[in-house]
């Protein structure tokens, strides 16, 4: 193609970005160097170089490559773009083009090209902000320099300085009325609150002078004309002053007469809660200086900072199930969930009436992803100041039980628009615990039952209910779309930041609220699925959820996975089987899974079959998300090579066998569903043709190994380890003897000791064998033991047939789809698990 040709393309490109909403110039010219296409993104403004060639062959990719990654050279742009138009592309072919594409943020980064329309890439280009400025790198900057502004508080200070934002003291092991507090890590959290705000700050200043109040917020009422100074100190200009407490405080409560409540009242808490000796003033001027040079340091303060940054700091995840979503699973599952005939997104009445709610919103992570899928489908929201405002105010509501992560939460949806009005917005505090009458709540999941307690901001002058606004909160909007990932946290670990007692009333409500509810309150995440019912509008409206693996799979999860599909539609099940990450959160290892659901009306007709989407590449940023996404929505996803698409009837769902997520291999699934139905070999449920257990826990809970026999001569095969169980005949490797007290029990497990043993874990990437025959009966701690009781076929053969059958290819396949994954490795077999095995029916052999 002529190089004119080429240009004009160019031209014609930007004009139809500029229509999509992006500030979008062709042919800009820089000494020594053309840029095709420079587009100009966020604020702090981000600018992006799209360079194009025409053609997709390989040497287009590279020469395209080579231009993009030539303007980072010249550092005429914070990122650049390779793309290729399609061979013989025409002003006609342009705006449905199949183009491809690879972003460049650094230099020699690997290419990664992807494929998709010019919207898919528009949608793209808005989130390349997001990948700048080494997240991961700043939020631990940042966590080390409060640490260090923590360092320079005495334990009094650390004390007030918490219980000035009620957050609580964490303590020596679990927590108790006897135990020691300690307040290092609250007033982390504390001082993370004042960063947020420096920060939030900085990003006001060039809005300020702009925004001088009519009226003054800080006065009730709201009708008394504002008469101060204005604008506002500067940030940088307060944490230079030779007082920076005072002078942060004075212009945070200048800006509070215009607004903002949620972040400068907290703060400003946070400011007065020491005297202002110089340790404290240090700590403090610490905390500032670090929020600035993070500003400084990134391209544009997006959530995806603030969201590491919090949950960087804050480490209890593994007592309240807080784990923080990727801002890439928060954009696959919002633009999975949000489609373009969900509203009349041209119509702004239409727009204002919408509801998302986010029940444990933790930072708002969620809601973000939500809001910029809504401006992906309607771009022109972006310019309309007035919709833009009700998106934040009247759209999108939250609710969380952590104080810091509300504060934030308000804080990013906020920067959304500076003209926010935060008196209006819908995030609230939902108080978990034991109150001063004694009487147990559960954060947001009271709206089940009752009005929930919210509490008020630090320093409000009335309690409130929500953000900052006295108006009560009777009840939770209904909503179009709940989306959420509801904390998921094991009964064991669960409410341990309570003392005992507060703990088992805790528990105690639990039970009371979710009696003859489809919800295992082993753990609590299934819990919000049942509010996220009870909460959405009557008709059509969806839930879009992350979730653990194993609630695909476990037989505990059964009457959710019913209760679900019982009223609705469950469209998509989105699995990773990317060994490097198998979850959707940070701060957590175990395999998750992402649902999005509609509720479906009987008089619709029967529902549709369900897409289990298995990723092969679990995308890593909010750019390679969305290409995801659209191939899911496409149907591409197998042909792009991002997975595999495995179609799960609507029977299949509603009976719960969502034994889909098993398999990355279309092949495999199919196969392993042959040998269910018989196909293969006529099989029968292990269960029913012999007696399996005791489990493992009950034999660690009733014995102890020993070095040397008992006197009743107990043995037992206790590990499972690969350099030594390497053939189907295995010894025994422990003697076990009763712990005190529990001699009945002990006696009771023995008489159900084995010689056939299958494990209840097993690490697929090292086992040698999933069945082992012993000389003579014994129990076992990662093994449980199987007793076949077979007509017609002594027992020595059964077990033998049993033991070479689980250790053969179908064998293995039969364990591989019946196991719970949380880890794609780790296969775990519940007791359930095993007795669902399929293995020959050796009557009809």
């Amino acid at each position: 193609m002529p190089a004119e040709h080429e240009q004009t393309l160019n031209v014609w490109f930007a004009d139809i970005l500029q229509g999509l909403g992006l500030d979008a110039s062709p042919e800009v010219i820089y000494p020594r160097n053309r840029i095709d296409v420079e587009v100009r993104i966020g604020q702090p403004e981000v600018k992006v170089a799209l360079e194009a060639e025409h053609g997709q062959s390989r040497a287009k990719q590279r020469e395209a490559i080579k231009d993009a990654d030539s303007r980072l050279k010249a550092n005429l742009v914070d990122c650049a773009v390779a793309i290729c138009y399609p061979d013989n592309t025409t002003r006609d072919t342009l705006p449905n083009a199949a183009l491809m594409w690879t972003v460049r943020a650094g230099i020699g980064v690997p290419e990664n090209w992807q494929s998709g329309s010019v919207a898919d890439l528009v949608a793209v280009i808005r989130r390349l902000p997001d990948q700048l400025g080494e997240p991961d790198a700043v939020a631990k900057t940042l966590s080390d320099r409060l640490d260090n502004a923590v360092r320079s508080l005495n334990s009094a200070q650390m004390r007030l300085l918490a219980e000035a934002l009620d957050l609580p003291g964490w303590f020596r092991g679990k927590a108790s009325h006897a135990a020691t507090a300690r307040y290092d890590r609250a007033a982390k959290r504390a001082l993370l609150v004042v960063a947020t705000a420096v920060m939030f700050h900085s990003r006001l200043d060039s809005h300020l002078r702009d925004l001088r109040p009519e009226y003054d917020n800080r006065v009730p009422g709201g009708d008394t004309p504002f008469t101060g100074d204005w604008p506002p100190a500067m940030a940088h200009n307060c944490v230079d002053d030779d007082a920076p407490i005072d002078a942060f405080y004075n212009a945070w409560d200048l800006i509070l007469a215009l607004d903002y409540k949620p972040i400068f009242e907290t703060a400003r808490a946070a400011l007065r809660s020491c005297p202002p000796d110089h340790n404290f003033a240090n700590a403090i001027k610490q905390t500032a200086e670090a929020a600035l040079r993070t500003t400084q340091r990134i391209a544009s303060l997006r959530h995806d900072l603030l969201g590491r940054i919090f949950h960087t700091v804050l480490d209890t995840a593994r007592y309240d199930g807080s784990y923080y979503t990727s801002t890439a699973a928060a954009t696959l599952l919002a633009t999975l969930a949000i489609r373009a005939d969900m509203c009349l997104w041209n119509d702004s009445d239409a727009v204002k009436d919408f509801r998302i709610t986010d029940p444990a919103c933790g930072t708002g992570t969620l809601l973000m992803a939500a809001a910029e899928r809504i401006y992906d489908i309607a771009p022109h929201l972006r310019d309309d100041d007035e919709t833009g405002r009700a998106l934040i105010e009247n759209v999108l509501s939250g609710y969380d039980v952590n104080l810091t992560a509300t504060h934030m939460a308000a804080t990013t949806l906020g920067l959304l628009s500076p003209t926010t009005r935060f008196h209006s917005m819908k995030i609230g505090r939902a108080f978990l615990g034991v109150d001063d009458a004694g009487d147990a709540y559960l954060g947001s999941l009271e709206f089940l039952d009752r009005q929930p307690k919210m509490m008020s901001w630090p320093n409000a002058a009335q309690p409130v209910s929500q953000i900052d606004s006295g108006d009560p909160m009777r009840s939770v909007d209904p909503a179009d779309l709940v989306i959420m990932n509801p904390p998921f946290t094991r009964d064991s670990l669960r409410h341990d930041q309570f003392s005992g007692a507060q703990e088992r009333k805790i528990k105690a409500r639990e039970r009371r609220l979710f009696a003859n509810k489809p919800v295992h309150l082993s753990s609590n995440g299934n819990a919000f699925l049942v509010l996220a019912d009870y909460i959405r509008k009557a008709e059509g409206a969806s839930i879009a959820t992350v979730l653990p693996l194993v609630t695909a799979t476990n037989a505990s999860a059964l009457d959710m996975r019913r209760f679900l599909a019982r009223d609705y539609h469950i469209e998509y099940i989105v699995t990773s089987h990317d060994p490097e990450r198998i979850n959707f959160s940070e701060n957590t290892s175990i395999g998750e899974m992402l649902i999005v659901c509609r509720h479906w009306d009987p008089n619709w007709g029967q529902k549709p079959h369900t897409q289990v989407v298995n990723l092969i590449v679990n995308p890593a940023t909010p750019a390679d998300a969305i290409t995801t996404a659209s191939d899911i929505l496409t149907g591409r996803v197998g042909s792009q090579g991002h997975g595999t698409i495995h179609v799960a009837s609507y029977r299949e769902i509603q009976a719960g066998d969502w034994g889909a997520v098993q398999f990355l291999s279309q092949y495999l699934r199919h196969r392993f569903l042959m040998l269910t139905r018989g196909k293969l070999l006529p099989v029968k449920p292990l269960g029913e043709i012999a007696d399996v257990g005791p489990a493992g826990q009950g034999v660690r809970g009733t014995f102890n190994r020993s070095a040397v026999p008992g006197s009743d001569g107990m043995t037992a095969l206790w590990d499972h380890k690969t350099d030594v169980t390497q053939s189907m005949s295995a010894q025994v490797d422990a003697h076990i003897v009763p712990k005190s007290g529990k001699e009945r029990d002990a006696a009771r497990l023995w008489g159900q000791r084995g010689t056939l043993l299958v494990p209840t874990r097993a690490r697929l990437n090292t086992v040698r064998m999933l069945s082992v025959r012993l000389e003579s009966p014994a129990l076992g701690s990662a093994w449980v033991p199987c007793r076949p009781n077979l007509d017609g076929i002594d027992t020595v053969t059964a077990e033998k047939a049993l033991c070479v059958y689980m250790n053969s290819t179908i064998g293995v396949l039969a364990f591989l789809g019946n196991r719970s994954i949380r880890d794609l490795s780790y296969s775990q077999f519940s007791m359930d698990d095993l007795n669902k095995l399929f293995v020959p029916d050796f009557a009809t052999l």
